[in-house]
């Protein structure tokens, strides 16, 4: 393979930017043998396609925002592994926010029911979800985002702003060291907020596709976490941990 041409080179760098790994300068240098000016080419070459945004030391990948939830409720496997781990980091508690997409669905399918245990949700599906599993739930009402399937706008963050819950569970759109959670759509990503502040902790669950990855509108500073369950490697979530935050994998 001849790295010195630069289409491979960059053929390769979309290679692993398809599976969400981020481009740092000094390490493809070395690995490629080439110099730091021929990377930042490359790297602006890549830029220019809209595939990477470039900052600084490297490249992080352009996320596409999720497709809406009602053609992914099918199509997205969540790995049994990630909701045992995520359950085991529930036990105990028992008032519980739970968000919307298709992760923490699978989640609440697989709830048990405990007395005294009650879901406050701002997704219909989640309500449903745990309802059949027999545990009390509060639904919060208001207009229905496509993408992630939860209820949003002012009278929803009201009513979160009048709740105090033990753990509140978000999925992720994106989750990155330095930019934190993040999400595709900003009126979830203010429901997702106003529920990380209704709770006394802020669990976030997430396969390792959204590791490194940042979505359009930050929802919670990395400091804001407190904890992070994952199906991602530990050196994939080594820069969280650095970070202070728990990681639990899946």
């Amino acid at each position: 393979m001849d790295l010195n041409n630069p289409d491979i080179r960059q053929s390769l760098l979309r290679e692993r930017l398809c599976a969400g790994t981020a481009l740092v300068a000094a390490e493809l240098a070395d690995e490629f043998g080439i110099s730091i000016d021929t990377v930042r080419r490359d790297l602006i070459a890549l830029e220019a396609e809209g595939a990477i945004r470039r900052v600084r030391g490297g490249a992080l990948p352009v996320r596409t925002p999720a497709a809406p939830l009602a053609e992914r409720r099918a199509a997205t496997p969540v790995p049994p592994s990630l909701v045992t781990a995520t359950l085991q980091e529930l036990g105990g508690a028992r008032t519980l926010l739970l968000d919307g997409g298709t992760t923490v669905m699978a989640i609440a399918r697989a709830m048990t029911p405990a007395a005294g245990l009650l879901v406050i949700t701002p997704s219909p599906w989640i309500a449903v979800a745990a309802a059949e599993r027999g545990i009390e739930v509060v639904t919060l009402g208001g207009q229905i985002s496509a993408r992630g399937g939860i209820a949003i706008g002012t009278d929803v963050t009201a009513a979160l702003a009048g709740t105090a819950a033990e753990i509140a569970l978000l999925g992720a759109c994106g989750l990155d060291a330095e930019f934190g959670l993040s999400s595709d759509d900003v009126l979830e990503s203010a429901v997702k907020r106003a529920m990380a502040q209704a709770a006394r902790k802020v669990l976030v669950v997430t396969g390792a596709a959204k590791i490194g990855l940042r979505a359009r509108h930050r929802t919670l500073a990395p400091d804001e976490i407190d904890g992070i369950v994952t199906d991602a490697p530990p050196v994939a979530a080594a820069a969280l941990r650095d970070k202070g935050i728990e990681v639990r994998h899946g």
